[in-house]
């Protein structure tokens, strides 16, 4: 990295825009940030850094591109495990959260890139539908609508997993994408910051679930669940602040062509 690189790591990241247009854009940005305060919480890799690659990818080309994804080097397995491909399908959840058969192909797409198992990459699904639904709607909803949307095509096992809360799988390393999405899902039960959420699934075992669980706290949250303080300490946050906008302009421009406006938690719009 050079000087300059790390000076601007080292400088503090700009503040989040709060005028009403920027919301959807805030929500991206703390779902990037989550991410990362995930994996520093996870003290390992925890594919925050494949999460933000995949939103490169997506600000530059417009979308999936199998092609541009692998000149980035995610067309092979990941540092955290077969979970960490989990963190790969979450920009497409929230490129086109009101699109799910869009949603559903995409992170399909990415996880099979990688090579990942059915039971992996139907996981991926649930990981961006999830992300995409948190946006718009509280947590056992969000849960609901991609536990239904995935009745007929994900595994008993994923379905189980679709939860909030039970008996929660013992830590055994990040093999098993399912165990984690219920891990950081049963994490954002009840919380009210980015960094509670990481907390919770923090001391599992399972690196993917603490990244995931920022993730999905971010998307869910937004600016209201960044901390100042918590927000300037977050590794790479300029890049992630810089590609949360990148990627907004792309959702905009979606919108703007489907006439769709998104709608999430705390409007007075439609759900």
């Amino acid at each position: 990295m050079s000087g300059d690189e790390v000076a601007r790591e080292m400088a503090a990241p700009p503040e989040l825009p709060d005028h009403q247009g920027s919301a959807y854009s805030a929500r991206i940005e703390a779902a990037f940030l989550g991410a990362l305060a995930g994996e520093r919480a996870a003290q390992a890799p925890a594919a925050a850094g494949d999460l933000l690659e995949v939103a490169d990818s997506i600000a530059t080309v417009g979308g999936f591109d199998a092609d541009d994804l692998r000149r980035r080097g995610l067309a092979g397995s990941s540092q955290a495990g077969p979970a960490g491909l989990l963190l790969r399908a979450v920009p497409f959840g929230l490129l086109a959260p009101l699109d799910r058969p869009r949603v559903r192909r995409d992170a399909y797409r990415v996880a099979a890139l990688a090579g990942a198992d059915e039971g992996t990459a139907v996981a991926a699904m649930a990981a961006a539908l999830l992300i995409a639904d948190l946006t718009r709607f509280d947590l056992a909803t969000s849960v609901m609508r991609v536990y239904q949307s995935l009745l007929e095509d994900a595994p008993f096992a994923l379905l189980e997993r679709l939860r909030i809360g039970g008996d929660l799988p013992a830590a055994e390393g990040d093999d098993d994408p399912g165990a984690a999405l219920h891990l950081a899902i049963t994490a954002l039960s009840g919380t009210d910051q980015i960094e509670a959420a990481i907390q919770g699934a923090a001391g599992t075992g399972r690196r993917a679930a603490i990244s995931l669980a920022g993730a999905l706290a971010g998307a869910h949250l937004g600016a209201a669940g960044l901390d100042a303080e918590w927000r300037a300490g977050v590794p790479h946050a300029h890049r992630a602040v810089a590609l949360a906008a990148s990627v907004a302009a792309r959702v905009a421009a979606l919108e703007e062509a489907s006439a769709a406006p998104i709608s999430f938690a705390g409007d007075a719009g439609p759900a």
